[in-house]
């Protein structure tokens, strides 16, 4: 009777899991960096609203600036994130984080950090970034009591 369950538990578990990352405002902002680190313009372009913008560095940038600084580099770059609140009301979420990118050609390897933040629009039943503000930080400015995870897909 206890297999059983364990095994009921590990299912409802597994469902809840997926259902829920399926429906995550999270998921394009975490698919939008890998899309970056691959140079994949078009999974960018997905997955943002047709009037995305990016506050960047004082600066207000389109997704076509952004494509256009989005470049082929010897660098491999791995993303890392923790995610301080999402708040969901229906049709619109907001979404604030951590994120620390490692860029890392030959035996060099160096991190930059942000703290950033993204209004996400549900568009039919997908999340879509409209707007993304980063905030770039010394890497020394994230607190010590938080997790970074790696993002791969």
């Amino acid at each position: 009777m206890t297999i059983l369950k364990l095994f009921a538990l590990s299912a409802f578990l597994t469902l809840s899991t997926t259902c829920f990352a399926n429906n995550d405002p999270f998921k394009p902002v975490q698919e939008l960096f890998s899309a970056m680190s691959a140079v994949d313009h078009n999974k960018m372009r997905s997955l943002v609203t047709t009037d995305f913008q990016l506050l960047e560095a004082g600066e207000d940038w389109s997704m076509d600036d952004l494509v256009n600084v989005v470049k082929p580099s010897k660098n491999k770059r791995r993303n890392y994130f923790n995610l301080i609140k999402t708040k969901v009301s229906g049709d619109m979420a907001w979404v604030s984080y951590w994120n620390k990118a490692t860029f890392t050609s030959k035996n060099k390897s160096r991190s930059v950090a942000w703290l950033e933040s993204a209004v996400m629009i549900k568009e039919g039943s997908t999340w879509k970034i409209q707007i993304l503000h980063s905030t770039r930080i010394k890497i020394e400015n994230i607190p010590k009591n938080i997790v970074l995870i790696e993002y791969t897909n």
